[in-house]
């Protein structure tokens, strides 16, 4: 069966596509969910109208991701966290944990499905954290996660009790 794809589709095409699927694919999945339409002939004379409002909006959307990505181009975005003596974070920093210091450091607003995450970032140090604007505008922003622990070092507190022995004598 034809179909117009009205979303892009992993491994199977872009918008406004037209593919061959399976019937029942096309009848029990990309229908239903939004992500097709039968490719009769009326729709198919409708398609290049379609194409030309997407391309429009496809461009005018670009161009606001582009802007986005020129003030975050570059930028180290610093993330306060609690730490303990090994360096590992007493939680996580989740993507929407990213979007928020996003919006709060460099005053730009992205949503927190940009933000690709492979795993919750658990560790201190520099990790540079790959975010997706627009189709054609990706970039990698470089997130600093603390940098002194937030508990007394294993040494000094190893020292503590010996000065209060001496004392003690």
């Amino acid at each position: 069966m034809k179909v117009i794809l009205t979303t892009d589709v992993e491994k199977l095409g872009a918008p406004h596509e037209v593919v061959e699927v399976a019937d029942g694919y096309a009848r029990n999945f990309l229908v239903p969910r939004g992500l097709a339409m039968p490719a009769t002939k009326s729709a198919m004379s409708n398609q290049d109208n379609i194409k030309r409002v997407d391309e429009r909006r496809q461009n005018r959307l670009r161009g606001a991701a582009q802007l986005i990505a020129d003030k975050i181009e570059g930028q180290t975005l610093v993330m306060p966290a609690k730490i303990g003596a090994n360096g590992r974070l007493f939680g996580s920093i989740s993507n929407a944990d990213i979007a928020n210091e996003l919006q709060t450091q460099l005053g730009v607003e992205v949503d927190r499905k940009h933000i690709h995450l492979s795993e919750p970032i658990r560790q201190v140090g520099m990790h540079p954290v790959p975010l997706t604007l627009h189709r054609d505008v990706k970039l990698q922003l470089m997130v600093q996660v603390g940098d002194a622990p937030a508990e007394v070092p294993a040494e000094a507190s190893a020292e503590a009790p010996a000065e209060t022995e001496v004392a003690a004598v």
